[in-house]
This record gives structure tokens, sequence and C-alpha cells, in this order.
């Protein structure tokens, strides 16, 4: 197969493709949508396409439009070759550290549909939520703020009896000196949380809210004065609609989200084990990287691999005990190996801190995936897609790796190997069966508001 950029299109003839395209509408395990490649009859869905469009490099995706489709495409390509030689290998055969790693990849897939089915599909946006958030951008407030731990001492304030002390909101909003009034917080739409800017736009002039409890402290606010734009268009209301549309969007699915997953989670009453948290910490922190970014940082696969073969009995202990289930050391850390969280090192507090938060982040995602697939999920199209791509990825990364060891003393540089990879790479193309649909290709969605992947709920508090 010949081609200028790396692979070409060949011409499919029209009989074949329409059967092809038949097959892939009833299979059950295929995405319904337009296929823009066909690899040895692997076939490549513009939604996949799209989803590994996402996750490539920016190198990759910053390049004038047809050269970075066809960039990205020839990526996903190489990667579906090598896995079929892997699979050809036998490489797939008996490694229950790929089929475990595939099961955590189904479930986040799953999560992903279930978001989509509970919480997306479920809000919406109405026009006059549009035309109220585009009014109050027109407008400034001017805000006085006080808050307290003591609510007696916020009650002090409303009463006149202790003075209101402005305090700001938080670091670097807009402070304004205000004639009569003092120092005050500029607050435009957006700049707050949604119920807080709810509060605020909704305050009369001059009226102190009610205390506002935040889960630490109590707070107050006053609104002092305004600044409005007179003449409000409608074109210009048009002009921002959409990205006003999003805004109110996440901030809906962001309510919901957390609704949802309080009603799954609450009943699993979830408790960590905070002996054992103390434990890991304390190993983790021991062993610091000591070239790295000290604010925020990955563990090293090194240092899981150390816990893995050198603290059997740690590695056993049950670090969550939930309703539903148990997570143990090892199977955080092998959570943490598929999707990393970052942690830090820079204080053995805040390091334990992060290590609970992925604690809950995994344990909420094992008992929402259960959910899903007690739903049926894991049977939808996308989700196998998605478990398919990822397990060609793996997979790939172990035919580089046997390639790698069965040619070491070959090579002296790194940049040897990457040269007999291209070859080789290149004479597994020039075997293989390849189709580009090149006009799919070209207006598959790949902007990130149309990616539905990119999502998540909100993480579960825990005890």
């Amino acid at each position: 197969m010949r081609s200028s950029k790396y692979i070409g299109i060949k011409i499919v003839p029209v009989l074949w493709v329409i059967l092809n395209l038949l097959l892939l509408s009833c299979s059950p395990k295929k995405s319904e949508k337009q296929a823009v490649a066909i690899v040895n009859d692997r076939v490549i869905t513009a939604d996949e396409y799209a989803f590994f469009y996402e996750l490539s490099p920016r190198n990759d995706t910053s390049s004038e439009k047809s050269d970075a489709r066809m960039t990205v495409l020839n990526s996903l390509i190489d990667r579906i070759i090598l896995a079929q030689q892997a699979e050809a290998a036998g490489l797939a055969d008996s490694d229950s550290t790929l089929q475990n790693a595939l099961d955590l990849y189904m479930r986040q897939a799953v999560n992903r549909e279930l978001y989509m089915k509970h919480v997306r599909k479920r809000v919406n946006v109405h026009e006059d939520e549009e035309r109220e958030a585009f009014n109050r951008s027109k407008k400034t407030l001017f805000v006085k703020h006080y808050q307290s731990k003591h609510e007696n001492i916020i009650q002090d304030v409303l009463a006149g009896v202790a003075p209101f002390d402005h305090i700001p909101m938080f670091a670097g909003i807009r402070t304004v000196n205000l004639d009569g009034f003092g120092f005050t917080d500029a607050v435009s739409w957006n700049d707050v949380q949604g119920d807080l800017e709810d509060i605020l736009f909704n305050l009369p002039l001059h009226d102190i809210s009610e205390p506002v409890f935040d889960g630490s402290q109590f707070h107050i606010y006053k609104v002092v004065d305004f600044e409005q734009e007179v003449i409000i268009r409608d074109n210009d209301f048009q002009a921002n609609r959409q990205s006003i549309h999003g805004i109110l969007r996440k901030r809906k699915e962001a309510k919901t989200a957390a609704a949802f997953v309080y009603s799954v989670m609450e009943p699993q009453n979830l408790i960590i084990r905070m002996g054992v948290l103390n434990q890991l910490a304390d190993h983790i922190h021991a062993y610091l990287p000591s070239q790295s970014d000290p604010q925020a940082q990955y563990i090293p696969n090194e240092e899981i691999r150390f816990l893995e073969n050198h603290e059997k009995i740690l590695m056993k202990q049950p670090l969550a005990l939930f309703r539903d289930g148990t997570m143990t050391v090892s199977d955080f850390l092998f959570n943490y190996k598929v999707n990393p969280q970052k942690i830090s090192y820079d204080d053995r507090d805040l390091l334990q801190i992060n290590l609970q938060n992925a604690i809950g982040l995994y344990v909420r995602d094992r008992v929402l995936s259960e959910k899903g697939i007690h739903e049926n999920l894991h049977r939808l199209p996308s989700v196998y897609e998605e478990v398919q791509t990822r397990k060609e990825h793996m997979l790939a990364e172990k035919m580089i790796r046997k390639l790698y060891a069965e040619n070491r003393s070959d090579y002296k540089a790194d940049s040897m190997f990457s040269d007999f990879l291209k070859n080789y790479l290149t004479d597994l193309r020039e075997e293989a069966d390849i189709h580009v649909f090149n006009e799919k290709l070209m207006t598959v969605n790949t902007s990130d508001e149309g990616l539905s992947r990119k999502i998540d709920f909100i993480v579960v508090n825990t005890q």
C-alpha cells in the first residue's frame, strides 16, 4: 500500500462496503456509527476515532485539519495492527493482569453510560434560564461579606451589636473601596457558585442575607450597590447564548450528579480504616521521589512494585469497607495503576487526605459500575468498543516490549530501536488490508464539547 501521507485510501467496491456496514449495524458488539477505516476486518468507528483523537498528544492534533486527522488515524491503525500481532503471538492468553485492567476499563465505560442515562439526559436548560443568566452577566454587584465559625458572632453582626467588617469571599476576588461603604467585593455572573449567585442576585439592596453555613463557617452577605448596562440587545444575547448554555448545563449536571451519587452511596456506609491508611501513607511518604515536583505527584511504579513484593501483609489488609464489598490495599494500588490520581508529597497529612480521596473515588466507581451492570449498560456497543480500544492499546504495548526484548542486543541506542519499529510497522501496513473512508474521517466531531466521554461524577465524601 503506497501513500505520501503514511497510509492511503483503497478504492472499495460499493457492494463490499455496504455489506461491511450492514454487518456492523447488525452486530451487538459494534457501534452503529459509520466507519472511518477498516483494518483487516477490524472496523474503526467515528465515535472510537473521536475518543482516540481526544487523548492524542497535542503535537499530533495541532497541525492543519486533514494532516492532523490522518496523523491520529495512522497512530490508531499502528496500535491495532500491533495488537493483532500480539494476539497472534498469544500475548493475551492467560494474562490475568490484562483481564483485571480490562474489567476496570469496562467499569469506567459503564459509568460513562450511567452518567449519560441518569444525569446528562435528564438535564435541560431553557431559554428563560439563559436570558436570566445573560441579564446577570450585564450586572456587577458590590457585596460586603462576613464569616465566622461561631453562629453567635454572626447573630451579633445581624443585630448590629458587632461591626460588619468586610472579609473578601475568596483570594483573588476584585475588591473595591466604595464611598460610604468601605471595602466590598465586585461580583459578576459566574464569579461564584450557582447557589450563592442566586442568593446575591435575588438579595434586595442593603438587606443582609440569612446566615449560610458551608460545613465549617457561617457567612452573611449584603449588596450595597450595583452597576448595570442600560441597553441590553438581543443580538448580544444570541452571540453569547451558546457559552451561557454550556455553563448552566455544567452547573445543573453537577447538582444532578451529586444527588445521584449521594442516593447510591449513602446506603453503602463507606468506612475507611484509618489504621491501614496511616500505614500506607507512612510508607509512601517515607520513599518520596527525589527528583520531582513536591507539590503534586504520582506514586511511582517502582514504589507500587516494592509494596506488592515486600509488604504482603499490608497488601492484604482491608482498606475500605462498604455494604457491597471490601477494598484491600492491593485492590487500591491496582486501581491506582489503571486510574492514577495526583497526590502531594509536600506534606504527609495532605498526602493521606489525597489517598483518602482516591479511595473514595475508586469505591464510588466500583459501586456505580455495579449499578450500571445491573441495568445492562455493559452490553451497550459503546462499552464494548471502548474496552476493545483499551485492550488493543495494552496488547500493542506488550508487543513493543516483546520486540525490544527479542532484539535488545542489536540496539546500542533507543533511536536504533525506534527506527526498527518504524520499519516493522511499515512492513505490517504493507501486508494489512486497510481501507480509509476519507470523507467520513473529515466530518468526525472532535471538539471537546461534542465528546460524551469527558464526564465524571462528583467524588463521594468518605467517613
